[in-house]
């Protein structure tokens, strides 16, 4: 077999696996293209990496086969383009669904304790104690706050002090 750049003899074996030109540095440095690999976004996950020829894969990105999946379930949740944020149309609940009564908010000016006994209750509920460990620890370090279980538990039911 000849080599199309320099005219050089190479072996059968090379021209068997599809190459028509030999492996001396010239002859590769002008004909040997390579492999191309793309690293392709996946959600929560790491990369994949892909080999293939330019051609293929712009094929399959023009098809949308790379880009982001909406794993919507078929809810129109998202905002269209073409719309602007303050004329989108509402939510609709799919049918046969009751919607869970919504808890009015605790008002900060009401909370029956101080901002001393809800940092010790979150901080015992933070290290795994339950209400009853709690009021326990809390009558040994701190017996001045008077914390009780009613307490603990009115606490640990609303939201935190920000």
């Amino acid at each position: 077999m000849k080599c199309v750049e320099c005219g050089g003899q190479f072996p059968e074996e090379r021209a068997e696996l599809g190459y028509d030109y030999c492996t001396r540095e010239a002859c590769q440095a002008k004909r040997h293209r390579g492999v191309k690999i793309v690293a392709v976004g996946v959600n929560k996950s790491s990369d994949v990496l892909m080999v293939a020829d330019e051609d293929k894969l712009g094929t399959r990105a023009a098809a949308g086969e790379f880009a982001r999946k909406d794993t919507g379930l078929g809810l129109d949740y998202r905002a269209r383009d073409d719309r602007a944020r303050d004329d989108r149309a509402p939510a609709v609940a799919p049918a046969g669904h009751i919607p869970a009564p919504r808890q009015p908010p605790v008002d900060r000016a009401r909370r029956p304790w101080t901002a001393e006994q809800e940092k010790v209750v979150r901080l015992y509920h933070g290290m795994g104690l339950n209400p009853t460990e709690i009021v326990e620890r809390a009558r040994r370090n701190t017996p001045r706050l008077g914390i009780t279980t009613g307490l603990v538990t009115k606490i640990m039911s609303a939201l935190p002090r920000r």
